[in-house]
């Protein structure tokens, strides 16, 4: 039997810091891959994960299997970008080395994600976590927690945002807005939750980068979805902060601002597929099979927001009356229809890891 130790690196420490190009193959050049990452930074656990693979890659030779050791990186920019390094590099690997059996070891469940991806492939054995061992004592939690304020990672993405809001808090404290200050911070503590469920921040760089390379490349029919939705979007902010100031209590505030801004999130979304998914098809001849799927989904949503803030209004007797009919309609026909996206989604997704074509005529 055949078996392949999969160590996995999805921010690509080991080419940021070491400089070693991945997919590393073979016991020598992954044992030299650890090595010079542990050098270069001792205290980064991907080091660790490397060196577990190699453990394993002994036990698994000594139990007769037929063993090959590889280290596949993705990208500092972690989501889309790292993820399709991972991809990729593992059908590299493939490639070189056709196992009956796969070993993943990680140093925990971010750099998992590709679990789903590479199980489809290969038949997954054995999972191995590595964990780093540390003292448990009050020095080693401070060390900890300093090296933690230390990581780019973490504290660009936690620590900063988390900062502005305890901030923000203070000030208004100070200014002796007492039940003002605690609405900010539940409400945009809320905001952030958001965000990084939904990963707001990569589909912003995705935004961005979008408008830049539709002007570099004279894509203009995107650049103008993507200045339309934008305009859309702050307008949306501006008209629903000034139709909810008009409220004076502050839950009420709250949700007077959601439930009107909602809708112009959206609304900005759709235009930016829809004009995305144009000049797509504009240039290959051909539409994206994630574009159908992303502007279900958006109509599925809005349905299905609308309807429950209609119901939440009149619970919180914030609203008078609705018409249950059409509320209860509107709920049904959204869940149909993201169930329907849903099932598209992965379609296209088993149609493309079984044909490797990402597009649909």
């Amino acid at each position: 039997m055949k078996t392949l130790i999969l160590c996995v690196d999805r921010d690509d420490d080991l080419g940021e810091k070491a400089k070693v190009a991945s997919p590393v193959m073979g016991r020598k050049d992954n044992l030299r891959a650890a090595l010079a990452l542990g050098v270069e930074d001792p205290e980064d656990s991907d080091t660790n994960v490397i060196f577990m693979g190699l453990k394993l890659y002994k036990r698994y030779k000594a139990m007769g299997r037929e063993v090959e050791l590889a280290s596949i990186c993705g990208n500092k920019n972690v989501g889309i970008e790292s993820d399709a390094n991972l991809v990729k590099q593992f059908y590299m690997v493939l490639e070189k080395f056709t196992p009956d059996t796969l070993v993943l070891v990680s140093d925990g469940a971010e750099d998992e994600v590709i679990l789903p991806l590479i199980s489809q492939r290969v038949q997954v054995e054995h999972i191995a976590r590595v964990v780093i061992k540390q003292a448990q004592n009050l020095e080693s939690t401070y060390y900890i927690i300093m090296s933690a304020f230390k990581s780019p990672k973490i504290g660009k993405k936690i620590i900063v945002p988390i900062s502005l809001i305890l901030m923000i808090w203070g000030i208004l404290m100070i200014m002796g807005l007492v039940e003002e200050a605690i609405g900010m911070m539940v409400t945009f503590f809320a905001l952030f939750l958001i965000i990084k469920a939904l990963s707001v921040e990569d589909q912003l760089t995705s935004f961005f980068k979008d408008t830049s390379e539709a002007l570099k490349k004279g894509r203009y029919l995107l650049f103008i979805g993507v200045f339309v939705s934008l305009a859309i979007i702050i307008g949306g902010l501006v008209f629903s902060f000034i139709r909810a100031k008009e409220e004076v209590v502050l839950g009420e505030f709250i949700f007077r601002f959601f439930e009107n801004v909602w809708v112009f999130l959206l609304s900005g979304v759709f235009i930016y597929t829809l004009t995305n998914s144009l000049e797509t098809y504009i240039r290959t001849g051909s539409f994206t099979n994630s574009s159908g799927t992303v502007l279900l989904t958006i109509i599925g949503s809005g349905l299905v927001i609308h309807s429950l803030f209609s119901m939440v209004g009149t619970f919180t007797d914030i609203r008078s009356y609705i018409n249950w009919k059409w509320t209860i309609g509107y709920l049904s026909t959204g869940i149909i229809i993201l169930l329907v996206s849903g099932m598209i989604y992965i379609y296209n997704r088993s149609k493309l890891t079984g044909k490797g074509s990402g597009l649909v005529r």
